[in-house]
């Protein structure tokens, strides 16, 4: 769940009422539609950063703060100033920038551009995160060494004595006696 960040909708209508104003006169007052304020006063929290509430807010004569995080006990009571809490704000909305776009660079493709037997470069995506296609470097081509190539004769050899060892457990088709 996504935390809230401006008061709740319920705090518009009331300061609309306490205004002595209809739905359709604020409207028309902070020049927005009659659907815009009902919206709003429906929310369960208002987004301090829209359009629409800031002409509604303005119109009844009310600033609204983004309600922020006070966690950060940068004088020592608890309470941080606005401007501490914008900075807060901001930090935080960099770092998470900065983390989206790191994961976005860990994923992006690129042409390969390697040199092709033509002579002419490579126009293939590379594989996420790097600098190749799968045909010039970006994936395993395999075993190079004499002891990797064992390797996989063996695992290969396992794996297809385990293929026989099942089949020949297996039921017999119809004409198939031994």
């Amino acid at each position: 769940m996504k935390p809230h960040h401006g008061p709740a909708g319920a705090e518009l209508a009331a300061r609309r009422k306490a205004a002595g104003l209809t739905q359709r006169q604020l409207a028309a007052k902070a020049g927005v539609g009659r659907t815009a304020v009902q919206y709003w006063e429906a929310a369960h929290h208002l987004d301090p950063r829209g359009w629409a509430v800031q002409r509604m807010a303005g119109a009844l004569g009310w600033v609204v703060w983004p309600v922020l995080c006070t966690t950060t006990h940068a004088r020592g009571d608890g309470v941080l100033s606005l401007s501490e809490r914008m900075d807060a704000l901001a930090a935080a909305q960099l770092a998470a920038w900065q983390a989206r776009e790191a994961e976005r660079a860990a994923r992006r493709r690129v042409r390969c551009g390697a040199k092709t037997r033509k002579g002419t470069p490579c126009r293939n995506k590379s594989e996420p995160g790097r600098q190749r296609c799968k045909f010039h470097g970006g994936l395993s081509t395999g075993a190079r060494t004499p002891e990797g190539i064992a390797r996989i004769r063996d695992a290969q050899r396992r794996r297809w004595a385990k293929a026989k060892a099942r089949d020949r457990s297996a039921p017999q088709a119809f004409g198939d006696e031994g």
